[in-house]
């Protein structure tokens, strides 16, 4: 996939969230239990805020989170307000196997175009698999966004 890398400013947004540590492909178990907690009502797409990432072993320090306006109700779930930040951003439509080929176009541009990235950084489901039924992985829709470290 030929990738359009693009620098975006990202509006700061209210969240309910739950931490998770854990293998990364097992944090979708148990993000439902934000959705069920604010009663599916969101103001935009679920995203993965990555603090920390153990690239070999795919274990990370994850908060799971939902933009929205709703108090949340469950064991866990919290609100917080995340802070406006720019960030180099690409879109992935495809398989979340192959994700890492548009991490890889994220770090050559950074290092193209002398960036310094700083965590933590998200994965932001535009379209992905639904509750029930897991829908057509080639049609996936995942934005990736790393913050551009401040300069100041």
């Amino acid at each position: 996939m030929d990738y359009q890398v693009a620098i975006k400013n990202i509006e700061s947004m209210r969240v309910a969230y739950m931490k998770y540590k854990g293998v990364v492909t097992e944090a979708n178990k148990v993000f439902p239990n934000v959705f069920k907690s604010i009663r599916g009502k969101t103001t935009g797409a679920p995203f993965f805020n990555y603090l920390s990432m153990n690239s070999k072993t795919k274990i990370g320090d994850i908060e799971l989170c939902i933009p929205t306006a709703e108090t949340p109700r469950g064991n866990g779930i919290e609100t917080k307000d995340i802070h406006r930040i720019k960030a180099v951003c690409v879109t992935h439509i495809g398989s979340y196997k192959t994700l890492n080929k548009a991490y890889e176009a994220i770090d050559k541009y950074a290092i193209n175009n002398e960036l310094e990235l700083s965590p933590p950084f998200r994965e932001v489901f535009i379209k992905g698999p639904g509750m029930i039924l897991k829908g057509n992985t080639d049609k996936y829709i995942t934005e990736i966004q790393f913050p551009i470290k401040d300069e100041d």
